[in-house]
């Protein structure tokens, strides 16, 4: 049987795990905005959990068909690395929780503003919406990539090995700097090396860009992307696996066969259809 096939289920759980860069960059705007890169983040990560909560409920409520965990690095005024669960409430503290958990309890309820065209009318029609939150944006000291690489492995190895023949776990990285505390391309074939019977764990990498520059991605090769970092994030970065590559294909984007699972210079657009694609094969097979 090929690889990243295995039907996701309560029986077969997926696994999803997030590391978000909050080093002190990250107060920066977000290309093409004039919002912060962690408002921006944590915004998108907490509409994926959202969207993921409401995809996992059915009539006998919210089914147990994946963990998810979202994990935090900085330093602090020490320069020692901080990592932790950013999850807040009553989840707080716990670095991997399941959709069923992540659905019946955010931390809080914000009440936001969304703004559509009244096509009847001709005027902007403001719905006030309740959106859940269960992270809140950090920024404060620097980028130890290292040192989260080397966590999400002490995760995700005990994960694998109480879930054997499930989907493999696919850990998304979304950073917009470089590693503060050596290579981390070792770390991240560690992670890679890491499988389940349907195949190796799947490590895809988004850079945030403070620039409006035109986004790479998911690239073939490093001899198009513009500087080192770029191309550390290709070498951390897994292939795109044939479900996610004909899903990508069907969908109208151009790839070339060995695309991999990284994003440079991302704006908000491109990091929510980044988070998207990166889970959307895996679940479709739920």
């Amino acid at each position: 049987m090929a690889a990243y096939q295995r039907e996701i289920s309560s029986e077969r759980k997926a696994c999803i795990l997030f590391l978000l860069d909050q080093s002190f960059s990250m107060e920066e705007p977000l290309g093409n905005s004039d919002q912060r890169k962690c408002d921006q983040l944590a915004a998108a990560v907490n509409a994926w959990l959202h969207n993921m909560a409401i995809r996992a409920s059915g009539d006998a409520g919210i089914r147990d068909w994946m963990d998810v965990g979202v994990i935090g690095y900085r330093t602090d005024q020490s320069a020692n690395p901080v990592i932790e669960p950013t999850l807040t409430g009553p989840l707080a503290g716990q670095p991997l929780v399941s959709i069923t958990e992540i659905g019946n309890h955010p931390a809080r309820i914000d009440t936001t503003t969304q703004s559509f065209h009244d096509e009847e009318t001709g005027e902007t029609v403001e719905v006030p919406t309740d959106s859940p939150v269960w992270v809140d944006p950090v920024a404060e000291g620097s980028t130890p990539m290292c040192h989260v690489l080397h966590y999400a492995h002490s995760l995700l190895e005990p994960w694998i090995a109480q879930h054997p023949d499930s989907f493999p776990p696919i850990v998304i990285h979304i950073s917009d700097g470089e590693s503060q505390d050596g290579d981390p391309v070792p770390y991240a074939d560690a992670i890679r090396a890491l499988a389940t019977s349907d195949g190796n764990v799947l490590l895809f990498n988004c850079h945030l860009s403070m620039t409006a520059s035109d986004s790479i991605v998911f690239p073939a090769t490093d001899e198009v992307l513009p500087d080192d970092l770029a191309r550390v994030l290709f070498a951390m970065s897994s292939p795109l696996p044939e479900p996610f590559y004909q899903g990508a294909v069907a969908e109208g984007m151009s790839l070339s066969p060995g695309a991999r699972g990284m994003v440079f210079n991302a704006d908000m657009v491109v990091l929510i259809n980044f988070l998207d694609m990166g889970t959307r094969a895996a679940v479709q097979l739920r």
